[in-house]
């Protein structure tokens, strides 16, 4: 590097340039919501029945403002008319998950 350019370069960032760079590098890593097909729906109420009635945890990928999470547990109920389940995970709280916000769901690992 040459003597001006280090002269020019900026070796201090401010908090609010660091705070930008960080909200960019996590836009960055956003994902568009996928689609479902009506074969990949059937295969999760499937899943999902059987987990009900056998009593088995489930692991549901859902999509949250651009970032995809992951929600271990077993269905606890299910509400048709708001549409979304009601899943108790491995720490015992309830999660309420909207049927348009999951894109996956597998049954969990056993332990």
């Amino acid at each position: 590097m040459d003597l001006e350019d280090k002269r020019w370069s900026s070796r201090i960032i401010l908090p609010e340039h660091r705070a930008g760079l960080t909200r960019l590098a996590a836009e960055k890593q956003k994902v568009v919501k996928p689609q479902l097909d009506a074969q990949q729906i059937e295969e999760m109420e499937i899943t999902v029945a059987e987990s009900m009635e056998f009593g088995s945890s489930l692991t549901f990928d859902i999509y949250d403002n651009g970032y995809i999470r992951e929600v271990t547990g077993s269905v606890h109920y299910v509400d048709h008319i708001r549409k979304e389940f009601r899943i108790k995970d491995t720490k015992g709280d309830t999660n309420f998950v909207r049927f348009i916000n999951i894109i996956n769901v597998k049954k969990a690992p056993s332990d």
